[in-house]
């Protein structure tokens, strides 16, 4: 897995709108993405949105079916009108088990709908599909994690520790990485939890490698249990939700 970084080369300049006249959800909508490492712009109307695409057109619109007014249907219908913005995808937001707007938004041909409540999991896996040319197909976030590698720690005074995890490996920063496709045992403390897993070195950096590349390495899990494994899918998605439920 590759590091999280800020928004570089082709990915500098894009971003998600994101349409909902309900303040509470478009708060939380926004808050996700945010953290799912996207650029977001908000508004709460389709007519606030279109000037803001007339200004700058964004990589994707993510809008609720029933908005007052113009509704969000009406949106993406302009939106297909204009040819600065016909390509442009939408994915509606709609109530969870209603039958009618999931008809409507398959009868509309818009990118996809996500339900209400948003779940992040499904955020993430639509917004992905929908915006890169390689999903990544689970969640990572940014941490600090306390590590040990073949039974040595880390020095985390030194900075060296797991800087960014996902269900199925992580990113560790260290002076000296292991070479690629090594196995290693590793241990990770996790909100006082360790965690242990064998890990393959996919990749590793060393300083004068790239100007924006931090030393270390990425690991995949190779082997590690299915109760720890959930136990780290839960602490992302807290990680990720934590302060706006």
């Amino acid at each position: 897995m590759q590091p999280t970084t800020s928004i570089e080369g082709k990915n500098r300049y894009r971003y998600i709108l994101i349409v909902d006249n309900k303040t509470n959800d478009l708060f939380y909508a926004s808050m996700l993405l945010q953290r799912l490492d996207c650029r977001v712009c908000s508004a709460h109307t389709a007519a606030e949105a279109l000037e803001m695409t007339s200004v700058a057109v964004p990589s994707l619109v993510i809008a609720n079916l029933f908005l007052p007014g113009m509704s969000g249907m009406d949106l993406a219908r302009l939106l297909k009108q204009d040819p600065r913005t016909a390509s442009l995808p939408v994915i509606f937001l709609i109530p969870s088990n209603d039958k009618r707007a999931e008809k409507r938004c398959l009868s509309a041909g818009v990118a996809a709908y996500i339900t209400k409540p948003i779940a992040v999991e499904s955020l993430h896996r639509t917004v992905q599909k929908i915006m890169e040319s390689t999903p990544r197909a689970n969640i990572r976030i940014p941490t600090r994690l306390s590590v040990s590698l073949n039974k040595v720690p880390l020095d985390c005074i030194e900075g060296e520790c797991a800087s960014v995890l996902s269900e199925h490996g992580m990113y560790v920063r260290m002076l000296k990485p292991y070479n690629r496709d090594e196995r290693l045992t590793i241990e990770m403390n996790i909100n006082g939890r360790i965690v242990p897993a064998e890990a393959a070195v996919l990749y590793s950096h060393r300083f004068g490698d790239g100007p924006f590349r931090e030393p270390g390495m990425g690991l995949t899990f190779i082997r590690i249990s299915s109760e720890d494994q959930n136990y780290i899918r839960r602490f992302i998605h807290d990680e990720v939700t934590r302060g706006i439920l």
